[in-house]
């Protein structure tokens, strides 16, 4: 299996823009001190960087055929975020100090363990990413 395809590619350089633009912004709305809008932005970001693994997710299963669980993505949005967020917290963009980046990057990565134990799981049922039951029956 090709695991890093040209629309995975496109996916991080776009989440690499939206992960800075939102660190940015909840700057700003942390200055501010209004808990809504800090909300608003992160579901704000949460629907973007959905949004864009959704839309190159379906043209990369559409070009290439690889029928994975999106372990990829999870991984590629994990990584970017959390690089983004240690580099923000050094360059002085104080939207959280350490010990909480530390949390959200543990328990986001005890999420993701989950998510690559099915993906494992999954790649064990196929073959060549094609279910077996979908290829004997």
């Amino acid at each position: 299996m090709k695991a890093l395809t040209f629309r995975l590619g496109q996916f991080a350089f776009f989440g690499l823009i939206f992960t800075v633009l939102f660190h940015l912004v909840l700057n700003q709305c942390i200055s501010t001190g209004n808990g809504i809008i800090i909300s608003l932005c992160a579901i704000a970001y949460f629907c973007l960087m959905f949004f864009i693994g959704w839309h190159f997710g379906k043209k990369d299963f559409i070009e290439n055929e690889i029928h994975d669980i999106g372990f990829r993505w999870h991984c590629t949005t994990y990584m970017l975020y959390n690089g983004v967020n240690i580099i923000a917290y050094y360059v002085g963009l104080n939207t959280t100090n350490l010990k909480a980046i530390g949390f959200i990057s543990l328990f986001w990565g005890i999420g993701l363990l989950v998510h690559f134990i099915f993906f494992l799981t999954n790649q064990r049922n196929s073959i060549r990413g094609y279910d077996k039951d979908e290829i004997f029956n």
